[in-house]
């Protein structure tokens, strides 16, 4: 199937973005998660691609083969995903699929920016899936998992804004990320909102078919935080086991996606159009 790579300039960075053109079949656009390069999606690409999708990937700004790394005067938050990056990626999709993507799947970061883009309209005709992804309310927590992230998000925003950048690889979250892209989520942890939604009152409540995926065992997007970003859209949540006997379920269900795939593939031909 004959795949080609484009760059997105996205501020200061330079952004792969690669399709894979499978027949007329109708667009899936993958969105990861937080410090994963796409390279990492390959087997859920190949499990699309088996369903007669074509398929394309974005790496996220500055994660693994989109430079530059973020740094000081390098940076982006959670409404630069949102209203800039998502519709300009859409924009470059469409410039070879002209009815953009029929399917929109995020994994953690990549399904909370999708969802919010969806709220904010931004997202076309697409149906919207997120997987391993959940609001970060510090309330979807409980018990001393709750007081835990907290801590995490206050070291999380000093350290960002010390460094510049968050070291995520030091600190076993993430990678290399953006600096107002990490205050955005520790702010998001205490005050119960994703810095977009901020900007949902004065906008009328799109309805559009969403789809949010739980994994059970899931320490960083419990089936609770799931549920509140779903209803962020009035969407749908499932709960589902692990796909992956070892390591976190939050990542390891890229190494088996299959179930995942006839999940979201299950709802594809049971969940209604939009009106």
């Amino acid at each position: 199937m004959p795949q080609e790579t484009r760059t997105l300039n996205f501020g200061p960075f330079r952004v792969p973005v690669t399709t894979v053109r499978n027949g007329q079949g109708p667009l899936a656009l993958v969105l990861p998660a937080m410090g994963v390069p796409a390279n990492r999606y390959r087997l859920l690409l190949e499990e699309l691609q088996k369903l007669g999708f074509s398929t394309a990937i974005s790496e996220l700004p500055g994660t693994g083969e989109s430079l530059p790394r973020p740094h000081r005067d390098a940076d982006y938050g959670y409404n630069d995903l949102v209203f800039s990056f998502i519709p300009q990626l859409l924009r470059l999709l469409g410039r070879d699929f002209p009815d953009g993507p029929a399917l929109i799947l995020g994994h953690s970061i990549g399904g909370q920016t999708s969802t919010l883009a969806a709220r904010a309209g931004l997202t076309g005709n697409a149906k919207v899936v997120s997987i391993a992804s959940g609001h970060v309310d510090h309330r979807s927590w409980s018990g001393l998992h709750k007081y835990a992230i907290l801590l995490f998000a206050s070291i999380v925003s000093v350290t960002s804004s010390l460094l510049g950048y968050f070291p995520g690889a030091r600190m076993g979250f993430g990678w290399h990320e953006a600096r107002k892209l990490m205050k955005d989520w520790a702010r998001s942890i205490f005050n119960g909102r994703f810095a977009p939604e901020d900007r949902f009152g004065q906008m009328e409540k799109t309805n559009q078919p969403t789809l949010h995926i739980a994994l059970d065992g899931d320490p960083f997007a419990p089936v609770q935080a799931a549920r509140k970003l779903a209803a962020i859209v009035g969407g749908e949540t499932r709960e589902m086991q692990p796909t992956y006997p070892k390591g976190n379920p939050h990542l390891s269900w890229i190494k088996n996606p299959a179930p995942v795939v006839e999940a979201v593939q299950q709802w594809l031909h049971t969940d209604p159009a939009p009106n």
